[in-house]
């Protein structure tokens, strides 16, 4: 960003993102940008979630974090991802290979799809114990019991001679999170675990993420569109729209003040704030689409504060409008009262 960067205290951030630009490569001379300014750190031991509408960029940013952008054709351009010393923006698959799934795991998004439907899960978490580790069968069998018996999972004897096909979508996903933890990562990034699952199911998965940031100081960086879940849930809070980060802070400061007219909107949009027998409160208009940003604010064909000097110009940097509290809006001053 050229303006401002979301800065925190070296010690306690793990990964730092700066000026992040990903996309596709069309032809030779015409670029597809996906994101085009992601500026945010991910700080040790924290919840992290990352929140916006389909098509925002989440799930671009957290696979740039794992290196899986090419399998989706896509590919980094600019920017930087600094992990332990490394550019994770600019390693090679030789590298990758020591770094995903044993420094940074992942959930995927669907329980359903995410485990192998013709491997048994203690087949599969042998599997990803014994990636870039030197275990005995016998050992990593015994460490597979004890990632079931860690993710809350009755009778993990009989569960991990089982197939995907014969547990509930909960149990898939703690499948899926105790593969994630099989290297004792430092960071687990959980792209909407929760998509699918029941209220109730959802509950637990949240809890048990509690937990396993708590017992292992481990980072989380959990994506999803549900705001009662993040405020429930996570530290800090980034917020995404149209490619860029749009707002970044404390849930607690967010949630009490927040200072981007797209992030009041969603608040105003949470359907459990609303009224019983009360007309539901939506955002106007659409996303714009990818690669079709508007000039200034890509927000501001859809909010309700826009004034002509939000329509011109660049896409605004975030800039710290508060102690640890960032706004890429540049009326984000006169808005503290208008979000009440």
């Amino acid at each position: 960003m050229s303006t401002a960067t979301v800065t925190e205290s070296p010690s306690e951030v793990l990964v730092e993102i700066r000026d992040l630009v990903i996309g596709i490569q069309r032809t030779r001379a015409d670029r597809l940008i996906l994101v085009d300014s992601a500026d945010f750190d991910i700080r040790r031991g924290e919840i992290l979630g990352l929140v916006g509408e389909s098509g925002s960029g989440k799930t671009m940013v957290c696979r740039s974090l794992i290196g899986t952008l090419k399998r989706r054709s896509a590919t980094i351009f600019g920017g930087t991802i600094m992990f332990d010393g490394m550019d994770l923006a600019k390693i090679d698959e030789r590298r990758w290979r020591s770094v995903r799934g044993n420094r940074i795991g992942y959930v995927p998004q669907s329980a359903l799809a995410g485990p192998n439907p013709v491997m048994t899960v203690g087949g599969q978490l042998v599997e990803a114990v014994r990636c870039n580790r030197h275990r005995t069968e016998r050992d990593a069998r015994k460490r597979a019991m004890e990632l079931l018996d860690l993710v809350h999972i009755r009778r993990p004897e009989v569960v991990y001679d089982q197939y995907p096909f014969q547990l509930s979508g909960g149990m898939r996903q703690r499948v899926m999170i105790a593969a994630a933890l099989a290297q004792d990562p430092d960071i687990i990034l959980a792209d909407e675990p929760t998509t699918g699952l029941d209220v109730t199911v959802q509950a637990e998965i949240m809890k048990l993420l509690r937990e396993i940031r708590t017992e292992f100081n481990m980072s989380v960086v959990l994506v999803s569109h549900d705001l009662a879940l993040i405020d429930e849930v996570c530290d800090r809070l980034v917020v995404m729209h149209g490619g860029t980060c749009v707002e970044v802070g404390s849930v607690k400061e967010v949630a009490r003040n927040p200072r981007h007219p797209y992030t009041i909107a969603l608040n105003r949009a949470r359907i459990e704030l609303a009224a019983p027998g009360t007309e539901l409160i939506t955002i106007r208009g659409n996303p714009p689409g990818v690669g079709e940003w508007p000039s200034g604010c890509r927000f501001c064909e859809r909010c309700e504060f826009v004034q002509d000097d939000c329509r011109v110009g660049a896409s605004p940097p975030l800039l710290e409008v508060e102690s640890n509290h960032w706004s890429a809006c540049i009326h984000a001053g006169e808005l503290g009262a208008a979000s009440e």
